[in-house]
């Protein structure tokens, strides 16, 4: 994922090891990153993109992703699903199931994976903060469907992509996303 510094629009690539195991990119489609642009300084509040490489482990989503290789969970429609952006949480950045009057952190800091549409019917976690975690410095990072303006710091693409990256990306090959300002 590339985008000039500070533009709102790059070009996300995949890039498969093909024949003889050289690297040819398969795909390269335009792509929403935060309003503020790419950026080492990402962190809550802030819409900027995460600025690096990092891994790509698991995918949730509205809407069911058939062939999905990589952990896919498929948020219900009773909107108990959610991503803890509370700073003040030990369950922040992480996915969290909880009804909103019963949540152990701040919904109102926190985002509704079931209530987010359609940007969340398909969407892959981006392994930003997450291992080891630190409050502030950013949570809630995914590549998600595009809903043609730029994100809070998501990289977002159109369904159909989304469909074609859950279908292609194999844990086994430990995909990632590199993400930089040119």
């Amino acid at each position: 994922m590339s985008a000039a510094a500070g533009a709102d629009r790059g070009t996300l690539e995949l890039w498969q090891r093909g024949r003889f195991r050289r690297w040819e990119r398969t795909l390269a489609v335009p792509a929403w990153v935060g309003a503020e642009g790419i950026s080492r300084e990402a962190r809550e509040g802030a819409a900027y993109t995460p600025e690096g490489t990092f891994p790509l482990t698991e995918g949730f989503g509205r809407v069911p992703a058939v062939g999905a290789k990589l952990p896919y969970l498929s948020v219900d429609p009773s909107n108990t699903w959610w991503w803890v952006s509370d700073t003040e949480s030990p369950l922040y950045n992480q996915k969290y199931r909880c009804a909103e009057g019963e949540c152990p952190f701040d919904p109102a800091l926190s985002e509704n994976l079931g209530r987010t549409e359609p940007q969340y019917d398909y969407a892959l976690v981006i392994d930003y903060n997450r291992f080891p975690v630190v409050p502030g410095r950013g949570s809630a990072f995914f590549v998600h469907v595009d809903v043609g303006r730029p994100t809070a710091g998501c990289v977002a693409v159109g369904d159909d992509v989304m469909r074609t990256l859950l279908a292609t990306l194999e844990p086994s090959r430990k995909p990632v996303i590199d993400i930089h300002a040119r």
